[in-house]
This record gives C-alpha cells, sequence and structure tokens, in this order.
C-alpha cells in the first residue's frame, strides 16, 4: 500500500526535528571550542573594540604590526590595590617603551566613575571601559574573579606585534571551600618586576609563567 504524503511527513518530521537538535548542538561545541582557542599562549589573540575613558574608541587589531600590547584586567573601583598596581606599572613606563609594549587596562563601573579613579590614582595609559564585559568574555577572566561571571579578574595577557598572545597570568587563587567570594588565597597585586620579566620572557619566546 502506498503512502500518501501527509502519512511521509508525520514520519519523517520528527527525526528531522532531532537531526536539526544533533546539528545545533554540535554548532554550538565548535562555537565554544572557537572561543577557548583564543586564550591560550600561542594562539591569535582575539580582536575587539571597546570605548576609552576620556573619550574615543579603541581597536586591539589596530596596533597590529605597531605595538605589542599587555592587557590588564581587574575588577575596578572597588578595588584599590588593582590600581596601584597599574600606579606602580606607570612608574616603570620606560622600561614598558623600552619593550615597544603598550600596556592597556579593562574593566566596569560607569565611564564616570571611572574617569574620577584614574584621575584619582593619576594613571595615564589606556583606560577602557567593559560594561558590557565583551571582553572579558572573550578572553575568559570573568572566572578568574572575586565576582565570578560580573566582573573581569585580576589577569594580564600580553599579546605581540603579530597578535600573538605570548603570555597569560591570573593572579587570582579561589580559596579550597570554592566560595570565590571570600577573596581566596591569591592577592590582587603582582610585582612590577616579575611581570616586565614575564613580558621580556614571552617576547623573546622564552615562555613566562609565574
Amino acid at each position: 500500500m502506498e503512502m500518501g504524503i501527509g502519512e511521509t511527513l508525520e514520519k519523517i518530521l520528527p527525526f528531522a526535528g532531532i537531526i536539526l537538535i544533533i546539528g545545533l548542538i554540535g554548532w554550538g561545541l565548535a562555537t565554544a571550542n572557537d572561543n577557548d582557542a583564543g586564550f591560550k599562549e600561542g594562539d591569535k589573540a582575539p580582536d575587539f573594540t571597546l570605548p576609552v575613558v576620556g573619550g574615543g574608541q579603541f581597536r586591539l587589531s589596530a596596533l597590529q604590526g605597531k605595538k605589542n600590547v599587555l592587557l590588564y584586567f581587574q575588577e575596578g573601583i572597588m578595588c584599590p590595590a588593582c590600581w596601584y598596581q597599574q600606579v606602580d606599572i606607570e612608574k616603570r613606563q620606560a622600561e614598558f617603551d623600552a619593550l615597544d609594549t603598550e600596556v592597556v587596562m579593562i574593566t566596569v563601573d560607569s565611564p564616570g566613575a571611572l574617569a574620577q579613579a584614574k584621575a584619582q590614582y593619576g594613571i595615564r595609559d589606556t583606560l577602557l571601559y567593559d560594561n558590557s564585559l565583551t571582553a572579558s568574555a572573550m578572553y575568559d577572566v570573568l572566572r578568574d574573579s572575586m565576582h565570578p561571571g560580573e566582573r573581569p579578574g585580576h589577569v594580564f595577557v600580553l599579546i605581540d606585534k603579530s597578535g600573538t598572545i605570548r603570555w597569560r597570568y591570573s593572579a587570582y587563587k579561589p580559596p579550597a571551600s570554592g566560595d570565590h567570594h571570600s577573596g581566596g588565597t591569591g592577592t590582587m597585586y603582582v610585582p612590577v618586576e616579575s611581570i616586565l620579566g614575564s613580558v621580556k620572557a614571552g617576547l623573546i619566546g622564552e615562555g613566562a609563567g609565574q
């Protein structure tokens, strides 16, 4: 007995739905893997564009071929140590300049609050406003945070002139209890001497671990 078109569709459609779901799951996993690929040393740094506190836009790829870039993600105005970290980095500005490396700080909070903090601490380097968490999610720094998923943690990412990640370091260490909000066992400050040493080592290809 021949099957009618309606009966055929009734038999095929459930399987088509299953195939579609499997396909979407596979696509999602592939996309997740693509995103993860941008986080490791030796991989291509994902590009992003963010507003600059004080006006203008910053696009990472605009510095490709011109400057090495040290992205410094930090927790924002509630973290004084994060700002003193930048103050001490800028005290060694000549050494970063000698390495042809531009330091770019990235955090959240309102642009007005960030502008006030920048003036309070006398910060001169570029400060980016990532309220949408675009770059923070892209570089997977939201887990290494006292406020996971809400604010970037204290993380450094060195990108060379070719756009390749050469060093990545997170200063945050969660406590043994797993309670991220307790502040962890790490410190929201990395000695600038260690940062400079890691930048030098990363740029000459020797690796740079903390």
